[in-house]
């Protein structure tokens, strides 16, 4: 008999959802390595400071909550804050100066970080021991030509861990790479024998909940010189007035929160460092420094290592978009060769055969197949049966947007898993942009392996102060997770390019067949979609060519010019499917009683064009009769019957088609005002 859980599953969630709300930025206390100083908005009173403040500053708690901020300050700070934080447009960024204060006839040279918070202008000073501009800007500028000679990601990043752990003296630093579901691994480590290693180990999203992640996006350097540093209150404790507790986001002196001290414990960490790493907007990833004692850090060493850290994503962006762009030459490429010996189109199965093993190395598939909308399949490699790539195909045309590929690495887990087969996990599904539905995929067998967590990932519930908390997970000794039914991930570039080479296949494939590919070319082009015929632009260029013709070779040349009767009767009456049953019918029928050297094409709306060549007046006329008796003649069943009324004109010197066809036009325009179902001449 299983035992009852020590708590509900409703009691975990709440405690999950409490640990998520907790306030790490207003913890009202601070940092012993540095002092605080909270003045009003204008600056011209003091609300709050911290307890130490004597110790930097040299007065006391009572004295500088009653006194002056020039007094308390300097006179060359306030100057320069009130003239600096004016002019700041960014109001989320801190302003970062150094300043000198006369204690004890002694120069206190101190590093001050500025921001403004709410109603409230927090200054955080910190004692400045390097002599201003010399070790960080020079460490700059060796970066920056380190990196631009490092061509691979890994060497960038595990260089950057290195230069990292030279001049901070941590124990360990990494970089700490997020997933789509915010759990880290650690891709790169510099790393001390005294502290264990944890490269390619793997944390949960837990471990830095979402509130802290916002703080990253905010202010991307986090300083715990030491972790166990009994933290230093503010006075008062929540400003004057009772006011909301002070927001100390953007500041570097933020006491660390119990429950990251607790977590940093179990860790054996005692000092830490964390450098958000930011692709454009988003979080990516982190760098993260740990030291087994306290570490002292230098204010203009630590504020120097955020830029070395964006130079290297700014390099990391670039090898990946090279990279990128490599993969998208070789599909581009590929599009080049997608004819045969002789000039001569592929089709799916000729495209596939001959060129499926190259896109196969290029998106790292195992198998490739093309589903046409007629329920044919191509492919190579290994894949499902074709009556299940037929039935994905089916699900992913009735339930996905076909304006961005499908993707999975877990196809067991999605509603394709009836028609998955073997160890065939992963589906990348780009659809065609074809009047008919076509799915190019590509598979991806399953990925066995074991992924290392650094410690279980999951907290621990516990009774604190009568209320049941999450505590951080004790233990960070390896534990491995044995992952099954899962392929290699697909990449946004991988989707990308699947996408490009989707709408290449799109040119080459259409809902008819294949083996009339340059006919179907030809008609998406020149046809009217509803009618079958040509359309205006198809008609318009032909004109043109067959009035070049005829003043080359004398040649006869007519324009028959016809109009539906009463068209719109038909659509009031019974909707617009029937007006467009009515003129796909007829210009069916009307299909047949031209001659082979005729052609006919839809002008616009219910007016069709039939361009005749080799057709003096006489002929024309006598053509135009035959169509409109046989329009009379049509039986179009509940809709009744229907007439056309037709103007002919002949070319003469000097027309153009314009010309040519305003003749037709008016004649046309005749033919109605007589009465309808009629034909005139120009």
């Amino acid at each position: 008999m299983r035992n009852k859980p020590l708590y509900s599953e409703a009691e975990i969630e709440a405690a999950l959802e409490a640990c998520a709300r907790e306030p790490v930025h207003i913890p009202g206390a601070i940092q012993p390595v540095g002092c605080l100083v909270s003045l009003d908005a204008d600056m011209g009173r003091i609300r709050q400071v911290s307890a130490n403040i004597e110790d930097f500053l040299g007065v006391s708690v009572a004295d500088a909550l009653a006194g002056e901020p020039r007094e308390v300050l300097g006179h060359e700070l306030m100057d320069f804050l009130e003239t600096e934080l004016v002019k700041q447009e960014d109001s989320a960024s801190a302003l970062t100066v150094t300043a000198q204060e006369e204690m004890q006839g002694k120069r206190r040279r101190f590093h001050v970080v500025a921001y403004p918070s709410a109603d409230a202008v927090v200054v955080e000073l910190e004692d400045q021991m390097c002599p201003v501009g010399d070790l960080p800007l020079d460490k700059l500028t060796d970066w920056l030509v380190e990196v631009g000679k490092i061509g691979d990601i890994e060497t960038l990043l595990g260089t950057l861990t290195q230069w990292v752990q030279e001049l901070t003296g941590h124990d360990r630093v990494l970089v700490y790479r997020f997933d789509e579901q915010w759990n880290g691994r650690v891709v790169a480590e510099t790393c001390h024998p005294a502290a264990d290693s944890f490269l390619d180990h793997h944390f949960p999203a837990g471990d830095i909940p979402t509130q802290v992640r916002r703080l990253y996006d905010m202010n991307w350097v986090r300083s715990i010189p030491d972790a166990l540093a009994p933290a230093v209150p503010l006075i008062p404790p929540d400003g004057p007035d009772a006011s909301a507790p002070l927001d100390m986001s953007k500041g570097v002196l933020r006491a660390v929160a119990p429950t990251h001290q607790e977590y940093l414990a179990n860790m054996g960490v005692r000092a830490s460092l964390s450098i958000a790493m930011h692709d454009g907007d988003k979080l990516w990833g982190l760098l993260a420094c740990h030291g087994l004692k306290p570490r002292p850090l230098e204010a203009d060493l630590r504020d120097a290592l955020g830029p070395l850290v964006q130079i290297a994503m700014q390099r990391l962006m670039v090898l990946r978009s090279e990279a990128d762009t490599r993969l998208l030459h070789g599909i581009h490429e590929s599009n080049e060769m997608l004819f045969d010996g002789g000039g001569r189109l592929l089709g799916p199965d000729g495209l596939i055969q001959q060129h499926g093993a190259q896109w196969l190395e290029l998106l790292d598939a195992e198998g490739i197949a093309l589903v046409t909308g007629n329920q044919q399949c191509s492919g190579i490699g290994t894949l499902p049966a074709e009556e299940n790539l037929v039935a994905m195909a089916d699900w992913l045309s009735r339930h996905q947007q076909q304006d961005s590929p499908w993707h999975t690495d877990a196809l067991g887990e999605t509603p394709l898993a009836p028609w998955q087969e073997g160890d065939l996990c992963g589906l990348l599904a780009a659809a065609l942009p074809t009047d008919t539905t076509h799915w190019l995929m590509l598979f991806r067998r399953e990925l066995r392996h074991s992924k290392r967590w650094a410690g279980k990932p999951e907290g621990t519930p516990m009774m604190r102060d009568g209320r049941l908390v999450m505590t951080p997970r004790r233990s960070f000794t390896q534990w491995q997770e044995e992952v099954r039914g899962h392929s290699r991930a697909w990449s946004a570039i991988m989707c990308r390019a699947a996408s490009d080479l989707s709408k290449t296949l799109a040119v080459l494939t259409s809902s008819h067949e294949v083996a009339q590919l340059n006919e179907q070319l030809k008609s998406l082009a020149y046809n009217d979609s509803l009618t079958g015929t040509w359309n205006r632009y198809c008609m318009e260029q032909a004109i043109d060519a067959e009035i070049n013709a005829a003043g080359r070779h004398e040649m006869p040349l007519a324009v028959l010019l016809f109009d539906i009767d009463h068209f719109k009767y038909f659509n009031d009456t019974y909707g617009h499917d029937a007006g467009d049953e009515v003129l796909g019918t007829l210009s069916s029928v009307l299909q047949k009683d031209l001659r082979p050297t005729d052609n006919l094409g839809r002008w616009g709306g219910e007016e069709f064009l039939v361009l005749a060549r080799d057709c003096d007046l006489a002929g024309g006329m006598q053509l135009a009769e035959r169509l409109r008796q046989s329009a009379e003649a049509l039986d179009l069943g509940k809709l009744g019957g229907v007439t056309i009324s037709i103007g002919v004109a002949t070319w003469q010197h000097g027309d153009d088609p314009k010309a040519l066809v305003d003749r037709a036009d008016q004649a046309m325009y005749r033919a109605k005002k007589g009465g309808r179902n009629r034909v005139e001449a120009e």
